[in-house]
């Protein structure tokens, strides 16, 4: 107690300690916020203000609340000697730690005063005003500039040119009057019949001497405007640079001045950030003489810790107690509802009799025939025959009530009949009866022929509608050989495809050699 008496006012160092870890936590908070919004800008953008204070306040905490911790500790392992078993164990990971922590609190305590500074001194901004107002002034001399060039340089084309036209105008008559005095010399020779040839080079002579000399005048003159024209482009040439100059003069002024500012503004950084470091690294030192001081006088005047326990520090954590009693209310619901469930389910119902089987041969065969009605061969089938009318498109001409004279579609003799090698009557279609007498060539037919209906027909129509015929000819022709090869009977349908398509391309030949005789 005496000890204690002696050294209380060691007592109050306590303050001291907490203030020397908020000037080392306020250097470092400062610096890691800037670091880490740097860092997590381009991630988080508006939101990195947010992280990087979240940051900067979990890291401050962890170092100057280890450091709270662990040099008081490590300064007491030193004083009560545990250097054995565990405590030597736990003495090393204090001092450890402590080291450790002390070096990283002081190296960015170090390093961060300057950013801090350097965050609160007002960084110094170029004229804007002035730089704005001395580019518009050098752009409006140049525009102005260029306006008096191209004004000049219009005026002075456009004297030239009228130069140029005049001497062209002047020498156009003195060679057009040499030209007819040239022209005359020849009258004159086919007049008397005589020959002037000494006249005559004379006045080709005078002629290329004005032709000469009017391409000497063209010449200066073009030469006299591509001098004034060059005269002028070099006074404009002078005047931009001179404009240049200008500006950069005003604008070299303005970077001087704002070159001098920032150079101010560093040499204050530079000054204060250090100071304001160095006072951080002296601050540890403080921090560390104080905790010294504070764990002898602790062991001097007999001052023991104690824990003393509740039930809360051997009880289970509240959010495990928490997890366990959610997780039993779940169970208990769930496992209520399944036995609920069960309970309502009914037994399994009885099984079903076996189906009666048969035996499928058993049952009678039933056998449709099915044939297409084609004529009337009069034979009698079965009551089972179903016939069935054909649906497909019926070919050959169309069937008239009356029949027609041929006559009246032509003005001369109607075409040459079969004998004589002329196109037979369409063959009949599967709609008309069978008839034993060959068709009539004569004047009148027994179907209205095509030659009614296709005789204003442009002839490419014709001809390409005979193009179409013939490939069907071909075509039914080859299947009735292919059937024959076979030795199969060639199906009637094919015939009379065959004949009807010769009757088309007979009488569609006849049409188009007449049609050909015409024109």
């Amino acid at each position: 107690m005496e000890f204690a008496a002696r050294h209380a006012r060691i007592r109050s160092i306590s303050w001291i300690i907490v203030a020397t870890l908020i000037v080392s936590g306020t250097t470092e908070i400062g610096g890691i916020f800037t670091a880490t919004v740097s860092a997590f800008e381009p991630i988080a953008g508006q939101y990195s203000w947010y992280v990087a204070g979240a940051i900067a306040l979990i890291a401050t905490f962890v170092l100057e609340g280890g450091l709270r911790i662990m040099i008081p500790q490590a300064v007491d392992s030193f004083l009560y000697k545990r250097f054995q078993g565990l405590d030597l164990a736990l003495t090393v990971i204090y001092v450890v730690l402590g080291i450790g922590l002390m070096a990283t609190s002081g190296y960015l305590s170090f390093v961060n005063s300057k950013i801090i500074v350097d965050s609160v001194v007002v960084e110094p901004e170029r004229d804007s005003l002035a730089i704005k107002g001395a580019r518009i002034d050098y752009n409006a001399n140049q525009a102005k500039a260029a306006e008096t060039y191209r004004n000049d340089s219009t005026a002075t084309a456009q004297r030239y040119q009228e130069r140029l036209a005049a001497e062209q105008t002047s020498y156009a008559g003195k060679i057009g009057a040499a030209k007819r005095e040239l022209s005359n010399i020849y009258n004159r020779e086919r007049r008397t019949g005589q020959s002037f040839a000494t006249a005559k080079d004379a006045a080709r002579q005078k002629i290329a001497n004005l032709q000469a000399e009017e391409a000497t005048a063209i010449a200066g003159i073009k030469a006299e405007k591509a001098e004034a024209l060059s005269t002028l482009l070099a006074e404009h040439k002078a005047l931009l640079a001179e404009i240049k100059t200008t500006y950069q003069k005003a604008t070299a002024s303005l970077e001087k001045k704002f070159q001098e500012a920032k150079g101010e503004r560093t040499a204050t950084v530079d000054g204060y950030g250090g100071g304001l470091a160095y006072f951080t690294v002296i601050s540890l030192f403080i921090f560390l003489a104080s905790v010294i001081l504070e764990r002898i006088y602790v062991k001097g005047s007999g001052i023991k810790q104690t824990i003393e326990l509740s039930q809360y520090d051997v009880s289970p954590p509240a959010y495990i107690e928490a997890w366990h009693a959610f997780r039993d209310r779940i169970q208990t619901n769930i496992r209520t509802r399944i036995a609920n469930f069960a309970a309502k389910t009914p037994p399994p119902p009885l099984p079903t009799a076996p189906t009666e089987l048969y035996d499928p041969t058993q049952l009678s065969n039933i056998t449709i025939n099915l044939k297409i009605q084609q004529e009337d061969t009069g034979e009698q089938d079965g009551d089972r025959t179903i016939y069935i009318q054909p649906k497909r498109r019926q070919i050959g001409f169309t069937r008239k009530d009356a029949p027609q004279d041929r006559t009246k579609v032509y003005d001369h003799e109607p075409p040459p009949t079969k004998p004589d090698g002329g196109p037979e009557p369409p063959p009949r279609t599967s709609h008309e009866p069978l008839t034993t007498e060959p068709p009539s060539h004569g004047i009148r037919w027994a179907v209205n022929p095509p030659l009614e209906n296709y005789a204003n027909m442009p002839l490419p129509d014709l001809l390409q509608r005979l193009k179409r015929h013939k490939k069907r000819l071909g075509e039914q022709t080859q299947k009735k050989l292919a059937a024959e090869r076979k030795g199969e009977t060639v199906q009637r349908r094919t015939l009379d495809a065959i004949e009807n398509n010769r009757n088309w391309v007979n009488s569609l030949t006849a049409l188009i050699n007449h049609k050909q005789g015409k024109q």
